[in-house]
Formats: C-alpha cells, sequence, structure tokens
C-alpha cells in the first residue's frame, strides 16, 4: 500500500463490493431488478479496476487478493442470494444448494487460477469469469421481467446455471476486452468494432438486449472451443492467461 497509485484502483474495487453489498440488501428488501441492475454495475467498476491498474502501473498481489474478494462478494454471494429468494427458496434443502452453486463454484476458479496464474497480463480467460456468471443470471431476471413481468422462463434458468457453473472451472477460452489502440493489428481493431457495437446496442435497448449479448459472449466461446478441438488447434501457449 505504500504505492500511491494502487489507492486508484482499490477504489473502485471498493466501489464493486459496494455494489455487491446494496444488491444484497435490495433483494431483501425485495427490490430485485435493482439489485440485478446493482451487480451488473459491480462489473463495470470490476473492469475499470482492472484497467486502471494497468494504466497506472500498480498491479499488486494485494490488488489481485482484494479484486478476488470483491468478486466472490459481487458476483458469487449478491446472486445467489438473489437466485434463492426470487425463485430457488421454494425448493426446500434442495433450492438452497443450487442456489450455493454460482458461489462455490466462482469461489473454486478464483482461487484455483489466482494460485496458478494470478497476476500475468489479461489476454484470455481460461474459463468463464466469474462477473460473466453473474451477469448471466441477471440479465436474464431483466429480461424476463421486462417481457412478462415474471420469472417467465424459469425452466431456463436451471439449465443455465449448471451450465455456467461448469464453464467457470471449464478450460474453454474466452478473450478479454480489446486493447483500445489501433496499433494492435486488424484483429484487435475487430474487436474494438464489436464492443462499441454492443455497447451502442445495449444503451439504446438496455432490457431488451442484455441478456441476449451476454448468453451470445457465453456460448461464442464454447463453439470456438468444440471448433478448435475438432481441428486440432492448440492453445497459443504464448499467450498470457488471466483468471479473473
Amino acid at each position: 500500500m505504500k504505492n500511491t497509485k494502487s489507492v486508484i484502483p482499490n477504489f473502485f474495487t471498493t466501489l464493486n463490493i459496494f455494489c455487491g453489498f446494496l444488491a444484497l440488501v435490495s433483494t431483501i428488501e425485495d427490490k430485485i431488478i435493482t439489485a440485478c441492475w446493482l451487480i451488473s454495475l459491480a462489473a463495470i467498476f470490476d473492469v475499470l479496476d482492472g484497467q486502471l491498474a494497468r494504466l497506472t502501473k500498480s498491479s499488486s498481489n494485494f490488488g489481485i487478493e482484494f479484486d478476488s474478494l470483491a468478486d466472490v462478494i459481487s458476483f458469487g454471494v449478491a446472486p445467489s442470494i438473489l437466485l434463492y429468494k426470487l425463485y430457488f427458496h421454494k425448493m426446500g434443502i434442495l433450492g438452497i444448494i443450487i442456489s450455493f452453486l454460482p458461489l462455490v463454484f466462482g469461489g473454486i476458479r478464483l482461487a484455483r487460477f489466482n494460485v496458478i496464474f494470478g497476476g500475468k497480463e489479461k489476454t484470455i480467460f481460461v474459463g468463464l469469469p466469474i462477473p460473466y456468471s453473474a451477469l448471466s443470471v441477471v440479465s436474464f431476471i431483466i429480461f424476463n421481467y421486462y417481457f412478462w413481468n415474471e420469472l417467465y422462463l424459469s425452466r431456463i434458468l436451471i439449465p443455465q446455471l449448471f451450465l455456467i457453473c461448469l464453464l467457470m472451472v471449464s478450460t474453454v477460452e474466452y478473450y478479454t476486452l480489446p486493447k483500445f489502440s489501433f496499433r494492435h493489428g486488424s484483429k484487435n481493431f475487430i474487436g474494438i468494432a464489436i464492443i462499441v457495437f454492443a455497447l451502442l446496442i445495449l444503451i439504446l435497448f438496455p432490457q431488451e438486449t442484455f441478456y441476449p449479448l451476454t448468453i451470445a459472449y457465453i456460448f461464442w466461446g464454447i463453439i470456438r472451443f468444440f471448433y478448435r478441438l475438432v481441428k486440432g488447434i492448440e492453445s497459443d501457449k504464448s499467450i498470457e492467461i488471466i483468471t479473473q
């Protein structure tokens, strides 16, 4: 903490935790959609703290651990409690166990990959990042409540939950955000164009497109994984790996 530059990214990590805490409070107060948007806001702060840590060159072991604790709260505890309160409380012990899955698998992911790969430059996610797991849950809820004012597509919820939990501890690879510079080749430029286009759609039609965009990202990783498997294409070992 002697490095004063670390205060900036750690401040955004604190905002991440605060949003997760507010999401828990909102869930207790039956403000389901508010809780969903607060978890989404926590994900934005999670992106910003990492970007700022690299920009200020203030990455540290403390920052990595602090960020992981924040992620467990905002993208593990908060979604699990939200799911239990909204739907799984009706299923007794089984509902408790199912609601617990995003938390335990998210915790395993963060702990395992922090030990193996923690602190490396962000280029590739190995397994679905825990924030995307949480976003797939909250965007699903927002989507349902926007169109039907209830959890209308509830039959999809459990299979989706099992899928994202497995993906978190899988070896399916997902690209991180592209570097916002035009000096990193055409592939990076295409990534920037896709991000800008997706953000534009999301800003214009947030409730309608949040869930489809999140699911598209998740299944893109799965399709790419099986394509590379069938073609016998190995991962680029020269690419440094991110685990958060």
